[in-house]
């Protein structure tokens, strides 16, 4: 409603000024009575304590008199007296602290009551004079005189009538950058201090040129000025900088409250909502009867539609520095959460259910128990853009001993998770190596499998840097594993996420054969391809995973065999030795050193990681053979086993292109293979008589004509 041009034309700054020391008046009167009234409470519930502890003082010491008086022993008995005075001390000192306790909790809330229907007056009072001053702005638009009437002055004090938003909040910016001009002025604002909100919000609003900008302004400005960290007595002089704020610190005043003064001083209808909230302590399927759900936030008119806004939870969860520069690099401050500015009803009713349906700002309003039958969802969850691919309750319940969750990442993000027994007394490390997470393409798979008949909480935590070590939380869920179904015995190995590392779209591989992490081997070997994008020095390292146990493994380095590898695809062969988990991960790096597909793949990145459940051991009991650097379009036919038997004669056979001359050498002794008529260069090698030999095959090649390099290995048993 009017821009800063307006404001400052038609004299909106100045009649603001005197309207606001008329309410800071009136607002100094009611503070006083309530500080008045709150010493009046005390003072009676301290005579009220008083006078009961008196009386029972007395009753005792009259109880003990008579009983001196039919004894002897009156030193005990004054000793026995001292000590029941001190007991009855301390039991009203315990009733003193939890009634005054009672008392202070019942004055706040009447303090609060009673402060924000002030607030709701003053913010009523500051648009209808801004209202006023904007009719001359229409009449001048008009070109003739329109009467102040009631209706017609009605028309711009009264925001509209209150439904869905006409526009998402993709609409209405692309990212939170189209405001760096308006962030950049509100941290310089939040740096200085002011002793009025006309001051304050005229500075807030100066570069502003629009309701949202305006909205924009005043949000960011609450979020990073760390109220909670004021300073103040309760005596501060309201005209100080301290005395505008004075309500936030002294607890009478919320930070909606001051939002929606905020709101009224730039011309902005906003309403504070009444409702519930599933905010801190919140666990999936909890019932919404107790107080400390009850919360509050605001909605405020941008552009004639209505958009939520939360100034308190924006500001309350990631800390960090400022975009500009600080006079203190070291302080930290608090960083808005964008998801609370300008907040979709769709994603707004995961966490908030207001009293009055029509707020839920939906087309179809939901119930109570609709409500509490969603997942309990962070803003992370949306910030991230993350969806759930189907509906799914708060409540989960297993089948054939597992649950899956599934949900929709449009961009690659690293989660982790917490399987939690809701039963405090159980040991929480038996939920260990119950959850396998897996992305495939866009679909991320959560498979829950509870370790025993119970309930559990579920919670999913994502981020989108993976360089940080902090994981938000996403979602969660409680998971109910029924005496009817079948609990699963077998651990997943404790590995975050299987599919795609972060590095894999740096390094331009993508799954062709397998896009799915999780595999069955069924006996066989099994081939999985990648398709290159570039030149790469590609390994891969297969672990397997004793069964029960999610953490100890054992390396099975004759388990993985780089089978085939040029500038377009790579192929791996596995073969799984026994029944049981393995866990295949493949590395990558940039193939500009003389090191190789052989080399320690910690030097690597990991690019993908695999679930191979081996449901029956390798037909072939035999190791495969190791690729060495060299190994580049070749593809090795026979041997395909990496122990070949001693005393004996192998048949060699295998293609390389960029070969001129190919040999085999056992113990010093070189072996020359033919190529054939299929380009196949192949022959027959003795192994010798000597176990624990190695064998290698090495190959002259069209680059490098002065010396022969390892292309494959193997070893005589």
């Amino acid at each position: 409603m009017g821009t800063y041009k307006d404001f400052e034309m038609l004299g909106v700054f100045d009649a603001q000024n005197e309207l606001e020391q008329k309410q800071k008046e009136e607002e100094d009167i009611l503070y006083q009575q309530l500080r008045e009234q709150r010493e009046i409470e005390i003072k009676r519930l301290e005579e009220q304590l008083k006078v009961e502890r008196d009386k029972t003082v007395k009753k005792v010491s009259r109880e003990y008199e008579r009983k001196s008086s039919e004894s002897d022993a009156r030193s005990a008995q004054a000793q026995s007296l001292e000590e029941e005075r001190r007991r009855i001390e301390q039991e009203y000192n315990d009733k003193r602290e939890a009634r005054l306790r009672r008392l202070l909790a019942s004055l706040s809330l009447e303090e609060k009551t009673s402060v924000a229907k002030l607030v709701e007056k003053h913010s009523q009072e500051m648009l209808l004079m801004i209202a006023e001053r904007l009719m001359t702005i229409q009449e001048e638009k008009e070109g003739h005189d329109i009467e102040a009437d009631d209706d017609g002055l009605l028309d711009l004090s009264q925001p509209p009538e209150v439904s869905p938003p006409e526009v998402k909040k993709s609409q209405m910016f692309s990212s939170p950058k189209v405001f760096d001009k308006v962030d950049n002025n509100a941290i310089q604002t939040a740096k200085q201090d002011h002793s009025t909100f006309t001051s304050l919000v005229k500075d807030l609003t100066r570069d502003c040129t629009s309701d949202l900008e305006k909205v924009r302004a005043l949000f960011l400005w609450i979020t990073l000025k760390d109220l909670n960290k004021l300073d103040m007595k309760e005596t501060v002089h309201p005209d100080s900088p301290m005395g505008l704020l004075r309500g936030i610190k002294c607890g009478t005043e919320s930070y909606h409250d001051l939002f929606k003064r905020l709101c009224s001083y730039a011309g902005l209808f906003c309403e504070i909502i009444q409702g519930y909230s599933k905010g801190a302590g919140y666990k999936p399927g909890m019932r919404m009867d107790s107080p400390r759900f009850r919360n509050c936030w605001t909605a405020v008119c941008i552009d004639g539609c209505w958009q939520f806004i939360n100034s308190n939870w924006g500001a309350r969860h990631v800390k960090g520095h400022l975009k500009s520069d600080l006079d203190d690099p070291s302080e930290l401050h608090y960083k808005c959460d964008e998801f609370y500015f300008v907040t979709d009803p769709e994603n707004h009713i995961y966490q908030h259910f207001p009293d009055d349906p029509k707020w839920q700002l939906l087309e179809c309003p939901i119930s109570m128990a609709d409500f509490i039958n969603l997942p309990v969802v962070k803003s992370p969850f949306f910030s991230l853009g993350l969806q759930f691919a189907t509906h799914y309750d708060s409540l989960l319940e297993t089948r054939n001993g597992a649950v899956e969750i599934e949900l929709v990442a449009v961009k690659l993000t690293e989660f982790g998770h917490l399987l939690d027994p809701k039963d405090k007394t159980e040991n929480r490390k038996s939920a260990e190596g119950r959850v396998f997470v897996r992305q495939i393409g866009q679909r991320v798979i959560f498979t829950v499998a509870p370790p025993y008949v119970g309930r559990f909480y579920f919670t999913v935590y994502a981020k989108e840097d993976w360089v940080s070590e902090s994981l938000q939380s996403a979602c969660s869920f409680q998971i109910r594993c029924t005496a009817r179904d079948r609990v699963r015995q077998a651990h997943y190995p404790k590995v975050p996420s299987f599919g795609p590392m972060p590095s894999i779209e740096a390094y331009g591989i993508l799954p062709k054969s397998h896009s799915d992490p999780f595999v069955q081997f069924t006996g066989e070997d099994l081939f999985i391809e990648f398709a290159l994008t570039r030149n790469l020095k590609v390994s891969g390292m297969l672990e397997y995973y004793f069964p029960g146990q999610s953490e100890r493994h054992e390396d099975c380095k004759r388990g993985v065999f780089l089978h085939y590898k040029s500038k377009d695809d790579v192929v791996f062969c596995i073969r799984c030795p026994k029944v049981g988990m393995y866990v295949f991960s493949i590395f990558g790096g940039d193939n500009n050193e003389t090191n190789g597909a052989d080399d320690n793949s910690r030097t690597n990145e990991c690019l993908f990681k695999y679930l191979i459940e081996a449901k029956t051991a390798s037909k072939l009991q035999t190791g495969l053979p190791r690729a060495c650097h060299r190994w580049h379009e070749c593809r090795l036919i026979s041997p395909f086993h990496g122990t070949l038997s001693r005393d004996n004669k192998i048949m060699f056979r295998l293609l390389a292109p960029l070969a001129l001359d190919i040999a085999v050498m056992i113990a010093d002794v070189w072996f020359h293979l033919k190529k054939n008529k299929d380009d196949v260069w192949e022959g027959h090698v003795y192994t010798g008589k000597t176990s624990n030999t190695k064998v290698k095959v090495y190959a002259k090649l069209q680059k490098d004509r002065s010396r022969f390099s390892p292309l494959v290995e193997f070893i005589v048993s």
